[in-house]
């Protein structure tokens, strides 16, 4: 996976197309990667950086909103992480229940792992 793509790849993990979704999938990826950093005290292999701002109108392009992801985090388990957090809390999901077992038991294996705590050597960072 090329750094720059968390957004894409959380956005094509869930069920939405288009792009009415965009800025509450920027918000709860933010929110996703708070919640493991800071709650759980995980400390991910990159870095989330994901900003999402607004292009007025010109007389050749429309109004528009644009996103830009700078992103360096790769981890395949931490990207499915967040993705199963924006799917817990994009809409409301008939499965959300699974979807939390699953973002917890994903959850509580980073934090057994030392790739993901202050304790192992964590590469990327």
């Amino acid at each position: 996976m090329a750094n720059g793509t968390v957004f894409a790849t959380v956005k094509a993990m869930l069920p939405v197309s288009g792009d009415a979704y965009d800025g509450e999938i920027v918000t709860q990826i933010k929110a996703a990667v708070l919640d493991l950093t800071k709650t759980a005290e995980i400390v991910l292999p990159g870095e989330v950086d994901i900003t999402r701002t607004h292009q007025a109108a010109t007389t050749s392009e429309p109004e528009q909103w644009v996103i830009t992801d700078s992103s360096t985090l790769t981890d395949e388990l931490a990207i499915t992480a967040i993705a199963t957090w924006c799917n817990m809390r994009i809409g409301n999901p008939a499965n959300y229940d699974n979807l939390l077992k699953a973002y917890e038991s994903m959850k509580g294996s980073m934090r057994l792992s030392s790739h993901y705590t202050v304790y192992g050597e964590v590469t990327g960072a």
